[in-house]
């Protein structure tokens, strides 16, 4: 897994190598348009060999990098966007098999389509109107019609603007949806396991959130709810970083330095986030496994010392419960196990603690050994009980929440 950044200031974009084992080669610069701020990877002219596109915001163009399948690209190519363009991303929106590009141009107020030849060449821009100040955009079918939509992030309207593709590569008005104030990049997932798209945003101002907005599957969307993160969340992704099957965000924060990872429960709705410290000033984030471990790593771009900051991911767990006996006399002893077992082959043993709780009432804590800490509660009164485990975490692995076992205390 290799990195690439889009670099303002410099007019080039940088290369980064992988090594595989989660480190990376000294980066390589190429040239762009001027003021690059975003760049997307993309196939243009269908030869197996990634290319690279930037949203240009200073020359209202996309640059175009065709790569030679060593690492390295073709001087740029530039095709005229909307004004001000500094978002892109790479999608087939008119269903022909040819890469696309789109770009939110906050200063136009509008996304640019440009519809590809498939010989890495690009058709002239066609602009459709956004609220005011689009900064980021998402490609996605998000009525079920089987063509790709567009969710574009317009922060000084706080709206997301959702524009229904015609499945020929042109888009329907937009429609709005309300976010929180100075939303500065959004994604796409299914949050709560019903097979429909859902949308999050990332919120820079000093609240420090992300907005989850749970799809309908006809392109409406209720919400929003509300999740707080540290700092000021420049850029959110989305993965299943604790390979729990559930998705997770992950949010750049760049007031604090931190990674902030907020653990999904499946069910549209987060776990409280736990950071991580990078380099300073954090403003875009991205996922991928970058030593071949099969664990979802993350890697930040970082504007104040020109940085990236690769954190590897080795943190995953699986918890299960059991109890002695389900249903269980009243008077009698209730033990509960709980197991903590590594997501990942060769990355050790869990150690730490587990809290046990039936509802919100603490039973006790015990250590972890071997992977199972034991509790035994001989007070549980008779009726339905909800115990759940809360597992610390250690230097090694991240801290989790085990599925309620519901317990059952008969007379």
């Amino acid at each position: 897994m290799d990195v690439i950044t889009a670099n303002q200031n410099a007019n080039t974009v940088s290369v980064l190598l992988g090594r595989g084992d989660g480190t990376l080669l000294a980066k390589k610069d190429y040239p762009t348009g001027l003021a690059p701020y975003s760049v997307a990877v993309g196939d243009f002219n269908r030869d197996g060999i990634p290319d690279l596109v930037t949203a240009d915001a200073s020359t209202n163009a996309a640059s175009i990098l065709l790569g030679n399948g060593d690492g390295s690209f073709q001087l740029h190519l530039e095709y005229t966007t909307g004004t001000g363009p500094i978002a892109v991303i790479v999608a087939d929106v008119n269903r022909d098999g040819i890469p696309d590009i789109a770009t939110a141009n906050a200063i136009a107020n509008t996304a640019s389509v440009l519809l590809g030849n498939g010989d890495g060449t690009f058709q002239s821009h066609l602009d459709y109107a956004t609220r005011a100040y689009p900064v980021s955009l998402v490609a996605e079918d998000l009525n079920g019609d089987g063509t790709m939509d567009l969710a574009v992030l317009a922060p000084n309207a706080n709206r997301v603007s959702v524009l229904f593709g015609n499945g020929d590569g042109s888009f329907q008005r937009h429609q709005d949806y309300a976010t929180n104030s100075l939303a500065w990049s959004i994604a796409v997932g299914d949050f709560n396991r019903d097979g429909k798209p859902d949308l999050v945003t990332s919120n820079g101002d000093l609240n420090g959130d992300v907005i989850i907005l749970l799809g309908n599957g006809d392109g409406s969307f209720r919400g929003p709810f509300d999740y707080s993160t540290s700092g000021e969340p420049a850029w959110v992704v989305v993965g299943d970083f604790n390979s729990d099957g559930r998705l997770d965000l992950a949010t750049a924060n760049r007031t604090l330095n931190q990674v902030n990872v907020l653990r999904g429960k499946g069910d549209g709705t987060f776990s409280p986030g736990t950071n991580y410290a990078v380099r300073p000033t954090p403003v875009s984030i991205a996922a991928g496994d970058f030593n071949h471990d099969r664990a979802i790593d993350l890697v930040t771009a970082n504007l104040d010392d020109n940085s990236v900051s690769i954190l590897l991911n080795k943190g995953g767990t699986f918890l299960t419960m059991a109890s002695s006996a389900n249903p269980s006399r009243l008077g009698d002893p209730d033990t509960f196990a709980l197991t903590v077992v590594a997501s990942l082959q060769n990355v050790g043993t869990p150690t730490g603690t587990v809290t046990f709780l039936d509802g919100t009432t603490a039973l006790g804590t015990a250590p972890l050994t071997n992977g199972v800490a034991s509790l035994t509660a001989s007070a549980l009164t008779q009726g339905p009980h909800t115990v759940t485990g809360h597992y610390s975490g250690d230097h090694s692995f991240n801290r989790n929440n085990c599925p309620a076992l519901l317990q059952e205390v008969k007379p």
